[in-house]
């Protein structure tokens, strides 16, 4: 508490109780104290006490004496709204406003009047609705630190920029400066850069840090598995996907890290006030921070992968109350929403390369597009590359390891990880295959039909079903000299329909067992590895 002392009667219809620039240059103000800005009415003067939140930044205890100066009265005029000024494709300012037409409810078969009701409700809380590329909100709770090993610095030599990039790049730059995302730098540290396009023919500038991130210490905050947060949509029939307006870019930097996140290029030398893509640790920081903000509602009633949010629900009104209080929390923590990548109220969305509705989870069509025109691998890196993306679908296969045993097969024989090769030896002379050079008589028919086999299983696979811990489930196992496999199942109507496929391959010390260890195992396998936290 504070007494005002303001010369003279205040003409304005508020007053801003803050601290000026010069506050913390007094001698008496305790360094460290942050006073928080608020409007008062201009009756304020004539009470005997004000009250002022100060916050303590420090670790150690703060003393203020009688008589100290804590906050200055500034008279203001409260405007009630203020004009926006966004920049777009070119470059240019304008001012964007929010209408209904923005929203994205796509096919939703909720009606004109519902829609119109929620718009209304939405356009409330306007300010956490991005309104354009590089409008971008800003954390109030959470800064990113780097921890490091060593605090030696170190300078990567500035890559060369192809000539067609270099203007767009100083264009990029200008634009990350003038949002606040990037400053200039006079950092002892220094990371090179690397420009790709992006689909539209946009530039994407990328820093290599990968020389920060050999000595920064990890941070083992990971983010959920989607096979697990996927089983907590059961019984949801109403989806809306919200995703975040350049996510990184929205958590500001330790004030003491920034320095380390500096990069050079021939345009210039710069260092990051937000946090960049890249570094060590970003994800780690970004999940932890989305998961405090919608606190509760975690996996409850929304799901959060990075910057990724879908809230669900059983019913519509049950939908659109979750919904509108996600998007207060996430107003309440100063983030921002990109409109052209939000669903809303849909009944089927698409989420994290998934196919989300109230039938289950399917593939998303245009992921699996890309398997259909795969062209046949001839190399190891090639075959990796197909298996890698793949894999990420193995759920929906039934036996995936079975199937693509052939090709995992073609993996082995390669040089391991880490290991540095010694002369030209192929692995007929005891050494390691040449990664360089293609399969030729190795890729054989085996391996022909287990990859058409599986991009077949990929195009063909069926929705899995969410699973309901009310009913009984259904488990087959199998097991052979390719590996294991199960399948659960539910009965939804009168049909029994899978939940989850899962499989993996045998060690060299499992494929000697006899065919009724081997069954055995399988049974072991999927009811107490896998598949325990259905059956249990």
């Amino acid at each position: 508490m504070g007494t005002p002392r303001f010369p003279g009667v205040p003409t304005g219809e508020a007053l801003l109780v803050d601290a000026p620039d010069d506050l913390e240059g007094e001698t008496r103000f305790p360094a460290g104290a942050l006073v928080r800005p608020e409007v008062r009415r201009p009756g304020v003067v004539h009470a005997r006490r004000i009250a002022i939140s100060v916050r303590n930044t420090t670790a150690r205890e703060i003393t203020f004496k009688r008589g100290m100066p804590l906050a200055h009265l500034f008279p203001v005029t409260v405007m009630s709204s203020a004009p926006v000024r966004t920049l777009n494709g070119e470059g240019s300012e304008h001012r964007r406003e929010l209408t209904a037409e923005v929203f994205n409810f796509g096919d939703s078969p909720v009606s004109p009047e519902w829609k119109r009701r929620l718009v209304e409700k939405m356009l409330k809380m306007e300010a956490v609705f991005s309104r354009g590329e590089f409008d971008v909100g800003c954390s109030k709770s959470t800064r990113h630190t780097i921890w490091v090993t060593e605090d030696t610095p170190f300078r990567e030599r500035s890559r060369r920029l192809a000539p067609a990039d270099v203007e767009d790049v100083r264009q990029h730059l200008c634009k990350l400066k003038e949002a606040g995302i990037i400053a200039e730098s006079r950092s002892p540290y220094a990371s090179p850069i690397v420009v790709a396009r992006k689909k539209n023919g946009r530039v994407r500038m990328c820093v290599d840090y990968r020389t920060l991130n050999r000595r920064t210490v990890p941070d083992q905050y990971t983010v959920p598995r989607v096979e697990d947060a996927l089983a907590c949509l059961s019984g949801a029939k109403w989806f809306s996907v919200l995703d975040l307006r350049s996510g990184y870019y929205q958590i500001p930097m330790s004030a003491a890290d920034k320095e380390k996140t500096a990069f050079i290029c021939p345009l210039g030398f710069f260092q990051f006030e937000r946090m960049p893509q890249g570094i060590s640790g970003a994800p780690a920081t970004f999940q932890r921070l989305m998961e405090r903000t919608v606190g509760d509602m975690n996996l409850l009633e929304v799901l959060v992968y990075l910057d990724d949010l879908i809230v669900f629900g059983s019913t519509l009104e049950e939908h659109e109350e979750r919904l509108l209080k996600v998007l207060g929390r996430l107003n309440e923590e100063g983030l921002k929403l990109s409109l052209d990548k939000c669903q809303f109220c849909k009944s089927s969305v698409n989420y994290i390369g998934h196919i989300i509705s109230r039938e289950g989870v399917a593939t998303d069509p245009t992921k699996i597009e890309a398997v259909t025109t795969w062209p046949r691998p001839q190399k190891v890196g090639a075959l990796r590359s197909f298996l890698g993306f793949c894999g990420y679908y193995r759920r929906f296969v039934k036996g995936y390891a079975k199937v693509c045993h052939p090709l995992t097969q073609l993996l082995c024989g390669y040089l391991p990880v880490g290991k540095k090769r010694t002369g030209n030896q192929r692995q007929d002379a005891g050494g390691y295959w040449n990664p360089a050079e293609p399969f030729g008589s190795r890729w054989d028919d085996q391996c022909e039909e287990a990859f058409r086999s599986l991009k077949r299983a990929l195009t063909q696979a069926p929705v899995l079903a969410f699973a309901d811990p009310q009913k009984p489930y259904v488990l087959h196992t199998d097991a052979s000299r390719e590996g294991l496999g199960a399948v659960l199942y539910q009965e939804h109507g009168k049909a029994l329909r899978p939940v989850a496929f899962v499989s993996r391959s045998l060690s060299p010390s499992e494929r000697n067992y006899p065919t009724h260890k081997l069954e055995f195992l399988a049974l072991k396998w999927a009811v107490v590895d896998k598949l325990g936290d259905y059956l249990y």
